[in-house]
């Protein structure tokens, strides 16, 4: 069994939440960014110095590593037909190929040993500092595992992204197996993070705030949401889209932000390009609702991203499925979207690009 340390209010949850509302229960849902930990890259989760802070507690110490009757019940108590699961962020991982592959074998072996393994698709995790065996792994997984796409590291370990032409091997192999890329947040280093006065998320004064809450301020709270945004302005800048015009990412989190700037960002680095930043963003992106369950930020991206191109996830077990299970009747209920806009969001668009 996977310790992760004490306990985090938040995820203090039964495991098994109670049934939804049946006039809720007509169109299942099919979510993308959900996690676990494979035995082969636990131990670096386990150090790294930023992700202890977090304390994850016991919930998701018992439930990320498993892919069966627990994850299987809280689905079907919260109509989720469909879950893609993905490994959670191990930055130590993103050099070591052997080990992610490994992980990448244990994923689809947890998946056919489940008790309904077609309820699973797999998205594989890659050795993205090496941009040629990540093209490669991506190429196995698909072909090999039947996985339905990747979820990476947002951005390496230096704080590099992936704007270079290092990485069109990559883009390629995604385009021609025709499956999407999901950039996802990655925890910072841990000197940004506990450097007080130097670190960009430390206080600047001893004791003017915690460590958890130094390391919240660097991942889920702000950070690395904000990071993640930047490295996919970044690929737009290294002409990624115009290369590879049939690239397609997936941001989480209503976006990573970028929905909130999109106008601002569009105007000050359109310039002369052949594609604009709003064609791309129209284009290149799809986004999902992960661990955010509001509908102010949802009207924000519903007003800058075609509603075919926003998918329902959770970002399970880190947040709650019952959480997103009361936002989407929230959705449903508010006017925001009409009843096909819904369905799109909750299972259709996500059927469609990962070709379910």
């Amino acid at each position: 069994m996977l310790l992760l340390t004490p306990l985090l209010t938040v995820l203090l949850h039964p495991l098994l939440p109670t049934c939804l509302a049946s006039n809720h229960a007509d169109i299942p849902y099919y979510t993308l960014e959900e996690h676990w930990v494979s035995p082969a890259l636990a131990p670096f989760l386990l150090q790294n110095r930023v992700i202890r802070a977090l304390n994850l507690g016991p919930r998701a110490s018992q439930l990320l590593p498993e892919v069966g009757p627990l994850r299987l019940a809280s689905m079907d108590a919260n109509n989720i037909r469909i879950q893609t699961i993905s490994h959670v962020p191990v930055p130590e991982a993103l050099y070591l190929p052997n080990l992610t592959a490994t992980a990448n074998d244990q994923l689809a072996a947890r998946i056919a040993a489940s008790p309904q393994p077609g309820r699973f698709r797999g998205f594989c995790i890659l050795p993205m500092g090496l941009p040629g065996a990540a093209a490669a792994e991506l190429r196995r997984c698909v072909r090999e595992l039947g996985f339905v796409g990747a979820l990476v590291d947002a951005l390496l370990p230096d704080r590099r992204a992936y704007d270079s032409r290092a990485y069109d091997e990559l883009w390629e192999v995604a385009v021609t197996l025709d499956v999407p890329i999901y950039l996802h947040p990655t925890p910072p280093n841990p000197d940004e993070v506990f450097d007080v006065g130097e670190g960009l998320y430390a206080p600047s004064v001893p004791g003017e705030y915690s460590e958890y809450e130094a390391a919240s301020l660097g991942t889920w709270a702000w950070g690395w949401h904000e990071r993640t945004g930047l490295s996919f302005i970044k690929m737009y800048l290294g002409r990624v889209f115009e290369r590879f015009p049939e690239l397609q990412v997936v941001l989480g989190h209503m976006g990573e932000l970028v929905p909130f700037f999109l106008e601002r960002t569009d105007m000050k680095l359109s310039g002369n390009r052949s594609l604009t930043f709003k064609e791309v963003w129209g284009c290149n992106v799809y986004v999902t609702t992960s661990g955010m369950f509001s509908l102010d930020p949802m009207t924000t991206v519903l007003r800058t991203t075609d509603s075919k191109r926003i998918m329902y996830s959770v970002d399970w077990p880190l947040e709650l499925n019952e959480d997103g299970t009361r936002f989407m009747a929230e959705l449903r209920d508010s006017g925001l979207v009409s009843e096909k806009e819904f369905e799109d969001v909750a299972s259709r668009n996500a059927k469609r690009l990962l070709r379910i």
